[in-house]
């Protein structure tokens, strides 16, 4: 029974770097590598976001010598921002033309993901693709979509038992 009991505190964390749209500093807790909560702290238009994930994990390939996993989830984020954001227009003159508009202020807002992780076999490195897309309120009076929040993670990972 102390065994089991055991066995089922063992989790894994993971602590690294995003890059891409939102770049920023990610942890991630797996639980049984069948899920998994990720935090991260993100810079996008000129402020800061917490954004907080929860993630299902199914694996691609899993040996003794790979760790490769495919995980899709969602969750939420809040924030500021303070930076511009790309309007499409439409003008009867010239046709279709891009506008550079300021915003400023709070940010609440949905995210989805899905991606992909491989950790090396020997070496405690994981390397992370993934797709974030995400809507949100900025600024309490505009709605904005991203669907193209790619990012390339890579993380040390560690087991905690």
């Amino acid at each position: 029974m102390f065994t089991l009991s055991a066995r089922a505190q063992m989790f894994e964390k993971q602590i690294g770097l995003r890059l891409g749209v939102t770049p920023g500093i990610t942890g991630k807790i797996i639980k049984n590598d069948r899920a998994a909560i990720e935090g991260i702290l993100g810079f996008r238009n000129g402020g800061i976001q917490l954004y907080g994930l929860v993630e299902s994990y199914h694996p691609l390939i899993k040996t003794n010598k790979h760790k490769w996993m495919m995980y899709f989830g969602g969750g939420g984020h809040l924030g500021y921002i303070n930076g511009y954001n790309r309007v499409r227009r439409w003008s009867n003159t010239s046709g279709y033309y891009y506008e550079e508009q300021r915003i400023a202020g709070p940010v609440f807002g949905l995210d989805g993901v899905i991606g992909t992780d491989f950790t090396f076999p020997k070496v405690p490195i994981t390397l992370s693709i993934e797709f974030k897309p995400f809507v949100e309120l900025q600024d309490f009076r505009k709605f904005w979509v991203n669907f193209w929040d790619f990012g390339f993670g890579i993380k040390y990972s560690f087991k905690n038992r």
